[in-house]
């Protein structure tokens, strides 16, 4: 029977490594070391380090998809003006980014830097580690079109590309007040688009 903490253990090990120190850096002694597990135990759970990077793709979708759950169980869609919810959700997706601004600063984006590091040594985790933007984006656009925004998929695409890159310059700064920012920035944007088009 598989020892579910020493495997859980493992994968919290590899999403931390592969993102602070990188995929290619990170050794299977690192692994087994953060986990702390035998070395030999760490090929018991995983056949390779590109078994380990499906695993943390995995996660991150996983991650995406239960931050939005949250936020659609906290918000429902029922009992108000459709819009309303809309509006409400959108302030709760940039409060759920907010959380997320110091670590990111200071370390990068887990998902990006997973989706470029995983491309050619494990180009399947690379695209699914990707489809965690792509459920970010997806909820963001459905929600600005429900709240009245004429352009909601492409609005959501340029608000993700936009925390993206804010992430890189704050990372770069080592200043998450930069991300802080440019976030506000665009929520703040969005509610005005939506805000005129209401009218």
């Amino acid at each position: 029977m598989v020892d579910r903490s020493k495997r859980q253990r493992l994968e919290d090990a590899a999403a931390q490594l592969f993102w602070i120190k990188g995929y290619a850096a990170t050794s299977i002694a690192d692994l087994a070391h953060e986990a702390a597990v035998p070395i030999g135990n760490v090929y018991y759970y995983f056949k390779s380090k590109a078994a380990l990077a499906d695993t943390v793709a995995a996660m991150f979708v996983a991650g995406s998809q239960a931050a939005i759950d949250h936020i659609e169980q906290e918000i429902p869609a029922t009992g108000q003006v459709s819009a309303q919810i809309g509006i409400q959700r959108i302030t709760a997706f940039f409060a759920m980014l907010e959380k997320s601004h110091q670590s990111r600063a200071h370390s990068g984006c887990p998902i990006a830097r997973s989706i470029s590091d995983f491309r050619r040594p494990a180009p399947q985790a690379a695209n699914v580690a990707g489809q965690a933007l792509t459920i970010l984006t997806a909820f963001l656009g459905r929600e600005l079109n429900r709240a009245g925004h004429p352009n909601g998929m492409a609005a959501a695409q340029q608000s993700i590309a936009l925390w993206q890159g804010a992430i890189v310059l704050a990372h770069g700064a080592d200043d998450f007040q930069i991300l802080r920012r440019l976030c506000a920035e665009q929520h703040a944007l969005l509610q005005r688009d939506i805000a005129s088009h209401s009218m």
